[in-house]
């Protein structure tokens, strides 16, 4: 006759499974608000300039390069050379883009600024 174990098929309780758990169940409502703050960055008009900054930089060095390699320039000294220039182009543009608009949060206007609420005086002999 076999012996063989004949209790439950699956195992609960704690464990190392439920640490893991633990911690993701405790990490997940930071990874939700991650997600959220970077679809809002990715939104904004500071990740749009930058993206069209690197894009343009990106381009006029693939073309440069390609014109120095048809002059007989060495790959690694024009690649160097864009390199340099894309930095100080993307520093620029880092620098711009905080004194354009600013903050552009809308606010609520007054109906009338001059209008100034009177306190009434009140007594009690009156």
């Amino acid at each position: 006759m076999l012996n063989y174990h004949s209790g439950v098929r699956f195992q609960q309780g704690r464990g190392l499974g439920s640490i893991f758990g633990a911690i993701f169940r405790g990490l997940k409502p930071l990874a939700k608000m991650g997600l959220s703050m970077g679809k809002r960055f990715i939104k904004s008009d500071f990740a749009k300039n930058m993206a069209n900054t690197a894009l343009d930089v990106g381009k006029s060095a693939a073309t440069n390069i390609a014109v120095d390699l048809l002059e007989g320039k060495k790959f690694s000294d024009s690649a160097q050379e864009q390199l340099d220039e894309a930095k100080s182009k993307i520093a620029s543009t880092l620098r711009g883009s905080g004194q354009k608009g600013g903050c552009k949060k809308k606010r609520k206007k007054k109906n009338n600024p001059n209008f100034e609420i009177k306190k009434a005086k009140y007594s009690l002999l009156d």
